[in-house]
């Protein structure tokens, strides 16, 4: 009797217990990245700035895409994530204040500062790409193939990975490193050069305005 009913608990078992192994077709990942730069745009600020005479506005998005492969087994399927297309862009706006006038002599400093900044993000991103491949091929050995009863409940490994911890990682110490050299350009003095330019010294001598 006791047999009896250990062999009917096991067949009323949820039947995820008895997925089809799909470990065997974990692949080695494709990683494919692009990345985009746009022109800068130069604005002139609404309002007189506070503080400061220009800044910089970095406008960088970062997705990924993977692609996976499915494979029928007894059962059901087995979807492994096969490649991943990473796009990062990055886009400027350079604020300066109303109150220059475009080709003066404060104009140019600012704009040079602030031209200084974007090449920061540039070159950081730019050099920070094979880290950035090879972060995002290791983590992507953690998302190991997963069984499915039917091709209706594929995962969506892209968000998978958009949200993963090593994701987070890579995008942290690109923040570090950006902090790092922006702080570089800030803590050179260049507001100190403005004061040279006559007609920008007999405007605003007593402002007590920088660059940032």
């Amino acid at each position: 009797m006791f047999k009896n009913i250990i062999f009917l608990s096991v067949l009323f078992l949820p039947n995820v217990l008895f997925a089809y192994d799909c470990s065997r077709y974990q692949y080695d990942v494709d990683i494919d990245i692009k990345f985009n730069i746009k022109d800068i745009e130069t604005k002139k600020s609404d309002e007189e700035l506070v503080g400061k005479l220009g800044y910089t506005e970095p406008i960088i998005s970062y997705t990924a895409m993977a692609s996976t492969v499915i494979i029928p087994v007894h059962g059901g399927f087995c979807v492994s994530l096969r490649g991943i297309d990473i796009e990062i862009n990055e886009d400027f706006n350079v604020i300066i204040d109303k109150r220059l006038k475009e080709n003066s002599c404060a104009y140019d400093i600012v704009f040079r500062h602030e031209q200084d900044h974007v090449d920061v993000y540039k070159t950081v991103i730019k050099d920070s790409l094979d880290e950035i491949q090879k972060s995002i091929k290791k983590g992507a050995k953690s998302l190991k193939p997963v069984f499915i009863k039917s091709d209706k409940e594929i995962p969506d490994f892209s968000e998978k990975i958009n949200n993963s911890d090593f994701v987070a990682e890579i995008k942290e110490k690109i923040k570090e490193k950006l902090k790092t050299e922006n702080e570089k350009i800030d803590e050179r003095g260049d507001s100190f050069y403005i004061w040279k330019c006559d007609d920008f010294y007999k405007e605003m001598k007593n402002s007590g305005i920088v660059i940032d």
